[in-house]
């Protein structure tokens, strides 16, 4: 029971980060989210069909039997593609990319034969697994032997991890002045997170292997056949949580441009060199005129692409100058000229007149909840509280 409730988890939390990715206002979608969000995607896939065949439920679905198996080697260079994404600003996959994902191609179509037979057979296979766990590296699903796709597995995500270490150094020492060390530091320690819970994986993978192969009673409640699954559940839970608390570091290194230097050393070649635009002055300029003099606050569920279309300002080095140069994000950026807007009615004394709910719609806030969530986290009380000590100082 223990090792479903960490599987569960682990799935649960990888859906939450996968939320943030493409849902979640301040996680800005960009090519490297989508790989993320992939990683985690198939990830889930993974645990999910190995909690099935931990619990012997698979036998309700015997053609998910199998169908984690080339994913696993899809895993690896998707990983390493994300890092090298983040770090280089890369927009699409290269020609070259391509090789990466050659065994997982080629295991899909060693499994096709498997895929095909009819589901009684499927069946008849699951209940032989499950009552002899030996059997999945024994039996030959495909064309090629199971005990190679067991060796190659943790061979390929081995060779992965140092690729992906090795880009994450490198990068490091080729930008180690203090300027660029600040502006790259949150997203780097990220991906060393991510990388660190990814070969805590591979660890817990491996010794999967070695329990699957060794062990006939792998599927006991004994803690060190639990290991595997609380190691891998583990890097889980490291990845989706930091997401959870810092879903900023997905906007990645928008300051970071490069410059093409042809090599004076090779004829025809070149090579991309990083370095950081400092002065951003014309940028916070355009975005304060524009929401000072346009007052686009005003527009209910006006979001940071919009304001990033309007300015021609690319929507990654948006979020990043409101995170940094006002210490906040574009949600509460946005409330806060809101909330000025509504204390000059009250300044006014409009609300006499009006509402407070109905000057928080027109002042662009959705609801009423929203509105004195916004207030009190602006000005440390209710507007109520507010108004009754303004109303309290002009008697003065």
């Amino acid at each position: 029971m223990l090792g479903e409730i960490f599987y569960l988890g682990s799935i649960f939390c990888a859906f939450l980060s996968i939320y943030i990715l493409l849902f979640k206002e301040n996680a800005l979608k960009s090519y490297a989210d989508y790989l993320l969000s992939a990683y985690f995607f198939f990830q889930i896939w993974c645990v999910a069909v190995y909690l099935l065949i931990f619990t012997g439920w698979i036998i309700y679905a015997p053609h998910l039997y199998k169908s984690a198996a080339p994913i696993n080697f899809l895993l690896p260079p998707l990983s390493f593609i994300y890092v090298r994404v983040v770090l280089f600003n890369e927009k699409k996959l290269t020609k070259n990319d391509f090789f990466h994902f050659i065994p997982f191609l080629l295991f899909i179509i060693n499994y096709i034969p498997f895929y095909l037979i009819p589901t009684i057979e499927k069946q008849h296979i699951v209940e032989s697994t499950i009552n002899n766990f030996s059997l999945t590296y024994q039996y030959k699903a495909g064309i090629i032997p199971e005990f190679i796709s067991y060796i190659l597995r943790p061979v390929q995500v081995f060779i992965y991890l140092i690729l992906q270490w090795s880009l994450i150094i490198k990068f490091k020492k080729s930008n180690e002045s203090e300027l660029i060390q600040k502006q790259i530091l949150d997203v780097l320690k990220w991906l060393k997170i991510y990388t660190w819970a990814t070969t805590l994986s591979l660890i817990g993978f491996v010794i999967l292997i070695i329990f699957t192969i060794t062990s006939v009673n792998f599927f006991t409640t004994s803690f060190f056949n639990l290991l595997p699954g609380l190691l891998i559940s583990l890097s889980f839970f490291v990845m989706s949580i930091y997401l959870l608390i810092h879903p900023e570091v997905l906007t990645g290194l928008p300051f970071i441009k490069y410059k093409i230097l042809n090599s004076v050393l090779i004829e025809n070649y070149s090579s991309k060199i990083p370095f950081i635009v400092e002065d951003y002055t014309k940028e916070i300029n355009a975005l304060n005129e524009y929401f000072s003099n346009k007052q686009p606050y005003l527009i209910n569920n006006l979001t940071i692409s919009q304001v990033a279309v309007i300015l021609n300002i690319p929507v990654r080095d948006l979020s990043y100058i409101i995170n940094n140069h006002y210490s906040m994000r574009f949600t509460d950026y946005l409330n806060s000229y809101r909330i000025k807007h509504i204390i000059s009615f009250i300044n006014a004394n409009a609300h006499d007149t009006f509402t407070l709910e109905s000057i928080a719609k027109q002042s662009g806030f959705s609801s009423k909840s929203s509105f004195y969530r916004a207030f009190h986290k602006m000005h440390n009380c209710t507007p109520l509280e507010y108004i009754d000590d303004f109303a309290k100082f002009n008697l003065k």
